[in-house]
């Protein structure tokens, strides 16, 4: 498949599969029914997986002596389970919640053994990374930023994370990315996952067009990176893309998660990408956040520079 759709998912299934026969609904009742039965929560997040795992892949090859050390900042833990599993990485996953990583620490001790890295597990704000300068190898953040609320908090966590990084060290991000800038907001969800009242509404997330992006971004990051590569993940335009985001847009969020089967052939029928920022992709989206919602994914890798003008802090 284009973007490993097979191995992502089976890996998933195989994992929630394994930590459901251990720990039953230890994980709670809603992360136990999602590893089984959707796995990879959405078709659009393949691409984001391929592209990531494909240069964490290239580091762990090229390593001579201790494992990468690798930060995960927050990403859906599918993709930091799986490196640690399949490659020899030391993947530290991380999110602002612990609610939110507890879950997964039962999953990998289901799924540790046979494993070629190791996965450690803890609660940090990207904000203000309790870490020390120059540590990582590594750093990720999929679909991370763009829930970071606050004027120039997102670059600020940006910024955190380039802090982190050894000089010569790999950054990988991934945001919405779509023909106009635009903030979301959702009923019921703070902090893009908790779940409060119905009544009560939040900020979800900012969807980035190539100004937000290269202002709130890459610009307090100048001087800091090199080696820069932007790649677009969209959806191919048609009567099924227009099928499938109605259909997601108007079905219970428990009925298009138990069609989460479904994923690697959508992913397979839809996805596609571009170098660089594709600005002409499928877009359909306002500012009240809905799970039928069309936009792009902009998926961004860069390096750490070398000596004194590589320092974040």
């Amino acid at each position: 498949m284009q973007y490993r759709e097979a191995s992502f998912y089976g890996f998933g299934l195989r994992a929630g599969l394994r930590s459901f026969l251990r720990n039953g609904f230890r994980p709670g009742l809603r992360a136990a029914s999602s590893a089984v039965f959707q796995p990879v929560t959405s078709y659009t997040r393949f691409p984001e997986f391929h592209f990531l795992e494909d240069r964490l892949a290239a580091l762990a090859r090229r390593a001579a002596g201790r494992p990468p050390l690798v930060l995960d900042v927050g990403s859906p833990k599918l993709l930091g389970l799986y490196l640690a599993y399949h490659h020899r990485l030391d993947v530290w996953m991380t999110d602002l919640d612990e609610a939110n990583v507890r879950p997964y620490a039962l999953v990998w001790k289901a799924v540790a053994r046979g494993a070629k890295g190791t996965a450690r597990f803890k609660s940090l704000d990207a904000r203000r990374l309790a870490l020390p300068d120059g540590r990582f190898d590594a750093v990720f953040a999929l679909s991370v930023l763009e829930h970071v609320e606050g004027p120039g908090q997102d670059g600020r966590a940006a910024g955190e994370m380039v802090r982190v990084l050894r000089p010569g060290g790999r950054l990988l991000l991934s945001v919405p990315f779509g023909p106009r800038a635009e903030e979301q907001w959702a009923r019921g969800i703070a902090h893009a996952g908790r779940r409060t009242r119905p009544s009560e509404v939040h900020f979800f997330q900012r969807i980035y067009d190539r100004a937000l992006f290269e202002s709130r971004i890459l610009g307090p990051l100048s001087g800091l990176l090199e080696e820069a590569e932007v790649l677009t993940a969209y959806r191919r335009p048609g009567a099924v893309h227009r099928v499938v985001h109605a259909l997601r847009g108007a079905l219970p969020e428990g009925v298009v998660a138990a069609a989460g089967a479904l994923n690697p052939l959508l992913s397979l029928v839809l996805n596609r990408h571009g170098h660089g920022f594709v600005e002409a992709v499928p877009a359909r989206y306002g500012r009240g956040h809905c799970f039928g919602d069309i936009f792009a994914e902009l998926i961004f890798a860069a390096r750490k520079k070398e000596g004194p003008k590589g320092a974040a802090g």
